[in-house]
């Protein structure tokens, strides 16, 4: 037993270690995604020492780095509980009296999945302001089209790649792009949206590429930093959202929020796994929606997966006049956003097939 408890804790060091490398590639960077089950595994195997040491050396060396491995991955996703300050800050009836309610939801539809009409019975039920759906095909657009008839402004990027993209709103979208931002055939849609007290805020909604273990995560990395300096410019609310391929504890997002200035309503509240719908012990937090001072939270909601590997997500926010955060992100340095310019350029420069893009044939 000491032997393989040796093997699975240097395991768990590499996976615990590996992320902080500067390198971005996907071997490395997918040990950012399971901190919560090497947290878990960490303490079981902890335990299990605990009862089968012998009280010799090596036992104890074993016990001290799982402990320590414990309270690293401990720290990494402590923000996302209850014990952290709220970055977000909650809506309050009396005081934001004058604010629009906007209700949104976004869902990774998995391409191959057939149960259109599950997903269109799940989000017609939350009737939302706003729908943005990824990976999305023209099978997937006239399996929506009841639901999609109900919302008059469509924005639609279908395409077979596994990132096709659609927006859906009742509120006014103005000032529309759909651009590849730095990987031909990974559309992000950009829009403005105006309420009817003639209120306006910008959306982004992207799909970056997936971080996979042989292959470079460029891609993933320049997209949500190219994003992260354009809305660092914006004048109007913000709200980016969609499935980033990356979690919310991760270095990159954490960069992100420095740089862009937006704030994560799971902060201080919860974890919010979306992905894998279909295992429960594998799960972690890929989609994502971030915004300005200017929204209060009211709700977030996990919604059914529909069939999906991703959970479709609700978020209900308030759009008022001021901006105001219980906790804003630490702003990043000019050694940071001139990092993130160096991750455009390397993404820019590639002239690779996206990542996964043969994964969802049918």
């Amino acid at each position: 037993m000491l032997f393989l408890t040796a093997i699975l804790t240097l395991l768990v060091l590499l996976a615990t270690i590996l992320p902080f490398l500067p390198v971005a590639h996907g071997l490395v960077r997918v040990g950012d995604f399971p901190r919560q089950q090497l947290l878990g595994l960490s303490l079981f195997l902890l335990a299990g020492s605990l009862f089968l040491s012998d009280g010799g050396g090596i036992w104890i060396v074993l016990q001290i780095v799982l402990a320590a491995t414990a309270i690293l991955q401990a720290a990494m996703i402590a923000e996302f509980t209850p014990l952290w300050r709220k970055q977000s800050v909650t809506y309050d009836p009396v005081a934001d009296w004058n604010g629009e309610a906007l209700r949104l939801v976004a869902s990774n539809v998995k391409m191959s999945n057939n149960r259109h009409a599950d997903l269109a019975r799940t989000i017609a039920a939350r009737d939302p302001d706003i729908v943005i759906l990824m990976e999305v095909d023209d099978e997937w657009r006239r399996g929506l089209d009841g639901l999609l008839s109900r919302y008059p402004f469509i924005v639609d990027r279908c395409q077979d790649n596994s990132y096709g993209m659609l927006l859906a709103s009742r509120l006014e979208l103005i000032d529309v792009s759909v651009e590849c931002l730095l990987t031909e055939g990974v559309p992000s849609i950009i829009a403005t949206v105006k309420t009817p007290k003639g209120r306006r805020f910008r959306l982004y909604c992207i799909h970056p590429e997936p971080p996979v273990p042989h292959d470079t995560s460029a891609g993933r990395d320049g997209e949500t930093s190219l994003v992260a300096l354009r809305t660092r410019e914006e004048k109007l609310p913000v709200i980016v959202t969609g499935d980033l391929n990356d979690v919310a504890w991760s270095k990159t997002t954490r960069r992100f929020r420095r740089i862009s200035g937006l704030l994560d309503p799971r902060i201080g509240r919860k974890i919010f796994s979306t992905f894998d719908a279909r295992w429960p012990l594998l799960r972690w937090p890929l989609d994502h929606l971030f915004h300005s001072g200017e929204f209060r939270y009211v709700r977030m909601e996990r919604l059914d997966p529909c069939g999906s590997d991703h959970f479709p997500v609700m978020f209900e926010l308030v759009l008022c006049s001021t901006e105001k955060a219980h906790d804003e992100p630490e702003e990043a340095d000019g050694e940071e956003i001139g990092r993130a310019g160096d991750l455009v350029d390397d993404a820019a420069r590639r002239d690779d097939e996206p990542i996964g893009s043969d994964w969802e044939e049918k």
